[in-house]
């Protein structure tokens, strides 16, 4: 696994459920999978299997629990994790995503979303 630092973005990171469709270039289709923890400047996705490469740009539709907004953005595969065994006899890995070029409309409904989750979500 690449050495990384979760903790290098600027702002809080919240707990939220938060379905993510991400797809990249040369993909057959969408991976549905979930979001583990997120800020304004990118998230860590929990997957099934490995996702794209290290410095791969994606696209993501986010769809937070509760809320029928999606909110599409682009971001960068910043780092891998390593497939490890689950408790339940399953497997998973993930990877953390940075955002990327977002345009302000974007970028505000992203950080208006983040700000009316529970207090007990944030993890500053």
């Amino acid at each position: 696994m690449a050495e990384h630092d979760i903790d290098q973005r600027q702002g809080p990171r919240f707990s939220a459920r938060v379905r993510v469709l991400y797809f990249s270039k040369g993909q057959p289709r969408a991976v549905d999978a979930n979001c583990q923890n997120i800020s304004a400047e990118g998230l860590f996705v929990k997957t099934r299997r490995r996702g794209p490469d290290t410095g791969t740009p994606v696209s993501l539709i986010l769809n937070f629990d509760g809320s029928e907004k999606e909110i599409m953005v682009d971001g960068i595969v910043r780092w891998q994790g390593d497939i490890q065994p689950l408790a339940d006899g399953t497997e998973a890995a993930g990877m953390g995503i940075q955002f990327t070029d977002m345009n302000s409309a974007v970028k505000d409904s992203l950080e208006q979303t983040l700000q009316a989750l529970p207090p007990e979500a944030n993890h500053s």
